[in-house]
């Protein structure tokens, strides 16, 4: 079975699909996400693997637009502790490090750590990306913060573990299907969809309450801007109950009176936290 994701090997996205499928799946690389929903809809994979939200860092918003302007659906969600790693060529030593290539974030993330050691942070498009362009270069004196996953497939040294100041830096992930191969045993326990009310004052507010006649928790609610349409907004909404459940299927029944659209976006197991 083929599982994409954006990135390269050794990616935060890649120990995420291994820990929801297992070693024994494929992993693809795209190199953005809109090449992980293209892999999806054209059946080149059977399943994609997209980030949606970190802790720190909050959504990742491009991945909500690409969910609401393509027909797939997400069947799970995956929480993976992010878990920063100095690496460098074998041989190297922390004390001779001078410089630190990764992703904005991760360097954000471990700047306390990176100071005290005097290395300078080098900004980079990806972590593992990073990591391939310490491991093929010929510097001793750089390093890169990634995964350590990464020191495996590069075969580098691991100067540091968790250097990042954060030890609750979490990151979630949908696994996205087409819609026809969504399996028909799945069991649901949390329910993601997109809306954009009506235009007058409290539009929000009547379909907000409508989560509460039903007592459904809402989990997220954020709005994203509609592109084609300036000053208006998309609401996207994620509540803790199954699409199968009656007072669900009433509430966006409801919802769907009230709104000028609503989309289902994906009904899910409820996955288990990981701190």
């Amino acid at each position: 079975m083929k599982i994409a994701f954006q990135g390269i090997r050794g990616a935060y996205s890649e120990m995420a699909l291994h820990s929801h499928f297992g070693k024994d799946v494929e992993s693809v690389g795209c190199d953005a996400f809109d090449d992980v929903f293209d892999a999806v809809n054209s059946g080149a994979v059977t399943f994609g693997l997209i980030p949606v939200e970190n802790t720190i860092a909050g959504s990742v918003v491009e991945n909500y637009d690409l969910l609401f302007a393509n027909e797939v659906f997400v069947i799970a969600e995956v929480y993976l502790p992010i878990r920063h790693t100095l690496l460098a060529k074998k041989g190297a030593r922390l004390e001779d490090i001078t410089q630190a290539f990764s992703h904005p974030h991760a360097l954000k993330q471990c700047k306390e750590f990176l100071k005290s050691q005097n290395i300078k942070m080098m900004p980079t498009y990806d972590t593992a990306g990073a990591a391939q362009a310490v491991a093929e270069g010929d510097r001793v004196d750089c390093a890169a913060i990634a995964s350590e996953l990464c020191a495996e497939i590069y075969d580098m040294q691991i100067l540091a573990s968790d250097i990042q100041s954060n030890t609750s830096n979490t990151t979630r992930f949908f696994v996205i299907a087409k819609k026809e191969s969504v399996p028909e045993d799945l069991v649901t326990g949390k329910t993601t969809v997109a809306f954009k009310t009506r235009h007058y004052p409290g539009a929000l507010l009547d379909c907000l309450k409508i989560f509460q006649k039903y007592k459904l928790n809402l989990s997220k609610l954020e709005s994203r801007p509609i592109p084609e349409n300036p000053w208006e907004y998309v609401f996207y909404a994620a509540f803790e109950a199954g699409i199968d459940q009656s007072e669900v299927k009433s509430a966006i029944g409801e919802l769907t009176l009230h709104a000028v659209f609503v989309k289902l976006l994906g009904s899910y197991p409820k996955a288990e936290k990981c701190w």
